[in-house]
């Protein structure tokens, strides 16, 4: 089942128009990497701790969500989607704003990224499953003020760590087998999966602590003593990246992602022993989409 659950998650990514956008063509993500934790992995308990009280686990979000306190078992199911080389090519040539390309994936790939949440519900619930995406849930908050600074009571970071798929980075970001250039997301099921092995127990056991993002934020929110939550969101909802946004075709905001690009882990896991190859979804003549590596 698991190994189903993979071909679902790289068939729609490959062949669905709204990882394409509609003016440019660019596509926004090349294939996805997929991952399995238990909701019972003692991990989601021990945020509680290191991120807040206020962090929920994936039971407590299947509870609250679907009315359902019964269930025994149950898997959060996260993937990795990579960020295309022509969006990350764009921003390795900045020094202040991203780039065109980089901006319509944070905006529109992020749309996209809501789109495969709700359709992995609907596959879920079609086999029979219970199902519900935490950031898309009525129970997700996200909170200005807590001991950690801005925070959420659901992370797509914390739980691709415990789904096996990556480790953090310096500037608060997720380094995974495709590096730390990528968006990240996750559904909750009643699907009992066989839970993807940790590799690492160190929590940043993929960073090489080279410094080289603290040279990449444009307003300095990068530092040897950690990252400044607040200024970094400043930075990326302030009135230029808004106009940024609408030069560019897109809306809200800009984005930013420079510490992301033109650094060792931008698209590969910089301590792995091989280059992550690129793989990109490729039209095959006949209107359909097969992936193709460059």
């Amino acid at each position: 089942m698991e190994e189903k659950i993979l071909e679902e998650i790289r068939r729609f990514v490959a062949t669905s128009l709204g990882n394409r956008h509609e003016e440019t063509g660019l596509i926004h993500f090349s294939e996805p990497l997929v991952g399995y934790a238990s909701w019972d992995d003692p991990l989601f308990k021990e945020y509680k701790n290191s991120i807040g009280e206020f962090h929920l686990t994936p039971r407590e979000i299947f509870a609250a969500t679907l009315d359902d306190n019964k269930v025994v078992v149950g898997t959060v199911i996260c993937w990795v989607l990579p960020i295309s080389e022509i969006a990350r090519q764009s921003n390795r040539l900045q020094e202040q704003w991203p780039g065109r390309e980089w901006a319509l994936t944070r905006y529109f790939g992020e749309e996209f990224n809501c789109e495969l949440r709700r359709h992995m519900v609907e596959y879920l619930t079609g086999l029979g499953y219970q199902a519900v995406a935490p950031t898309l849930s009525g129970v997700f908050q996200c909170f200005s003020d807590t001991p950690v600074g801005i925070a959420s009571n659901w992370s797509e970071r914390h739980a691709a760590y415990a789904a096996g798929l990556g480790t953090f980075s310096m500037n608060d970001a997720f380094i995974s087998e495709a590096g730390m250039a990528m968006r990240l997301g996750s559904v909750i099921t009643d699907l009992n999966l066989l839970p993807t092995l940790r590799k690492e127990q160190d929590y940043r056991a993929n960073c090489l602590n080279c410094n080289a993002c603290i040279s990449r934020c444009p307003v300095g929110a990068i530092t040897m003593s950690g990252h400044d939550k607040i200024k970094c969101r400043n930075y990326l909802f302030c009135e230029e990246s808004v106009q940024l946004a609408e030069k560019y075709g897109g809306k809200r905001t800009s984005g930013c992602g420079l510490c992301q690009t033109r650094v060792p882990c931008e698209f590969k896991n910089p301590r792995g022993k091989t280059k992550q190859d690129n793989v990109l979804p490729r039209d095959d003549g006949n209107g359909q989409e097969k992936w193709e590596r460059i």
